[in-house]
């Protein structure tokens, strides 16, 4: 537990750990520290990240219940923000809600009966952190996928923590007045409805035979995307849809053909289309495309 009146962010390390949550640094703009070269150019998958041993890259991959690791990355960076991973590794899924239309949202929700009384951060910028247990399985991480203004943090996600404060407002973060005793309530099924919409049926192809993938390249791409395991796959079709967005903007390819073959691909692997995107231009492919043509 921390003490009276903490002000160390290695005090709240220890107690998000002892809470069962996974920490790590970001840089002082809220931003995930730089990779080294080697971490750049050679870990492409999420699980590469994952084993990766370097003390900050990758981001939330980075994110350990070793204080030992943590103490390295807070002598390391002794401007970085405290952060903790959401998801599955930490139990952890978090209604983001940002000022000020989230909060009528949140408001509204509250009426609804559907966003339940639990553990809660006042973030930098006087929204809030609604911390509540992961119900299991995937629940994608995406902005106003609650609501409007209203953003999920959960497999894929993580949220800046206190002590840590907002690098525009200079604001701090602050957990409610009875963190850390207050309980993670469980995700309202309603809620659950909202944020984890049923899976679509995986197509049977084998996405790989199909014959619009005549780029090797693309080819490489669209086996990353097959080969990712279960909370790690939204990132990495983010991750190829990035890549694919560079070689369109090569012309290389096409953004209607990087789209085909990474949505087939990734609905093969289970992930649903609202969460793909219907198109070249929305949803995670059509963030990585853009991302990737910049």
């Amino acid at each position: 537990m921390i003490p009276e009146n903490p002000a160390s962010r290695r005090d709240y390390a220890i107690t998000y750990i002892d809470n069962g949550e996974k920490v790590f640094v970001l840089g002082p703009g809220k931003a995930p520290l730089a990779n080294c070269r080697p971490c750049r150019e050679g870990h492409r998958t999420p699980e590469e990240m994952e084993a990766c041993t370097c003390l900050t890259c990758h981001g939330l991959y980075a994110a350990t219940d070793d204080m030992d690791r943590v103490d390295a990355m807070l002598a390391q960076n002794p401007d970085g923000l405290l952060a903790i991973r959401t998801g599955a590794v930490s139990d952890l899924v978090v209604i983001d809600v940002d000022p000020p239309e989230g909060l009528e949202t949140m408001a509204q929700m509250m009426e609804a009966g559907i966003l339940r009384e639990t553990r809660a951060q006042r973030t930098g910028s006087g929204g809030w952190h609604l911390c509540y247990r992961h119900p299991g399985g995937y629940v994608p991480s995406g902005a106003g996928r609650a609501g409007h203004k209203v953003d999920v943090k959960a497999d894929g996600g993580y949220i800046v923590a206190a002590p840590s404060a907002h690098p525009r407002t200079g604001q701090p973060y602050t957990w409610r007045f009875d963190f850390p005793t207050a309980p993670r309530d469980e995700v309202h099924p309603g809620l659950l409805k909202i944020i984890r919409p049923p899976e679509q049926p995986r197509p049977e192809a084998d996405p790989r035979d199909f014959d619009h993938i005549s780029h090797r390249r693309l080819r490489g791409l669209v086996d990353t995307v097959l080969d990712s395991q279960e909370g790690g796959r939204n990132a990495a079709l983010h991750w190829a849809a990035c890549k694919a967005g560079e070689m369109v903007a090569r012309g290389e390819i096409t953004e209607q053909v990087a789209y085909d073959a990474l949505a087939a691909a990734a609905q093969h692997t289970g992930l649903p289309l609202r969460e793909i995107g219907t198109g070249p231009h929305n949803g995670t492919i059509g963030s990585g495309l853009r991302k990737g043509g910049r």
